[in-house]
């Protein structure tokens, strides 16, 4: 009688619990298709975003071409000297991208690379451990890419960089911003390409990176000190 008392007892009980699963699946169920909605819901507000986003540039470009095409050449000139006042980077990349402005060719004459030079843009360097190429291609050289111009030359990036080096180690500004950037253009360099700077281990810049950096960021009076491998700023 026991046994079968306690077999009954353990029915009801799994019946109990096969109920409680029952009734909690359709729960589940609406749950679930309320979420999917709602991720529909914000999939479509994100899409219909995009679109009055891509609408307003739209419109803001076609008013801005509107503009530019009525004004007159003083006016044109004006407008590209508070340009060129306000982002003098963004205007020289603009004018060497579309082959208006030669830059590399207004700073010094044109050289014949030295023998070791593969992509065609390398300078001979002062010592031999600094005369190192990119190795690509004459159209692929590695101070040329897009990227290059992200990360290492923008200006934007390389004051966020050295005011971060600045607040960690606790260095004065240099009045030179010049000096600056092209310093803090070498350490990008070096993490972007090496992964990091060494402490022991000093990474050399390809000849042509160097000089790319150099052109974007001179020295007053064309002085550079060049690899010092034994110093914090390996470069100059």
């Amino acid at each position: 009688m026991e046994n079968r008392n306690g077999m009954n007892a353990q029915s009801q009980t799994q019946a109990t619990r096969g109920d409680t699963l029952q009734r909690g699946r359709p729960r589940n169920s609406r749950r679930r298709r309320l979420l999917d909605s709602e991720t529909q819901r914000m999939s479509s507000d994100r899409h219909q975003l995009a679109a009055v986003m891509n609408h307003e540039g739209d419109t803001d470009y076609l008013s801005l071409q509107t503009i530019v095409d009525s004004l007159s050449q003083d006016q044109m000139r004006h407008l590209f000297t508070l340009i060129a006042e306000r982002t003098p980077s963004m205007l020289w990349e603009i004018l060497v991208e579309q082959h208006m402005f030669n830059v590399e060719n207004t700073q010094r004459p044109v050289q014949i690379p030295p023998p070791w030079c593969v992509c065609r843009c390398c300078r001979d360097m002062p010592t031999s451990i600094e005369r190192v190429c990119c190795g690509n291609g004459p159209n692929h050289c590695l101070s040329h890419i897009s990227d290059m111009n992200v990360v290492v030359l923008h200006q934007t990036v390389l004051a966020v960089a050295d005011t971060y080096r600045r607040a960690i180690f606790g260095i004065p500004v240099d009045a030179d911003e010049n000096r600056r950037c092209r310093h803090s253009a070498y350490r990008q360099f070096t993490v972007w390409r090496y992964g990091r700077l060494g402490s022991r281990v000093r990474r050399v810049i390809p000849s042509c990176c160097v000089w790319r950096i150099r052109e974007r960021y001179p020295d007053a009076l064309g002085q550079y000190t060049g690899f010092v491998p034994h110093r914090r700023n390996v470069y100059d």
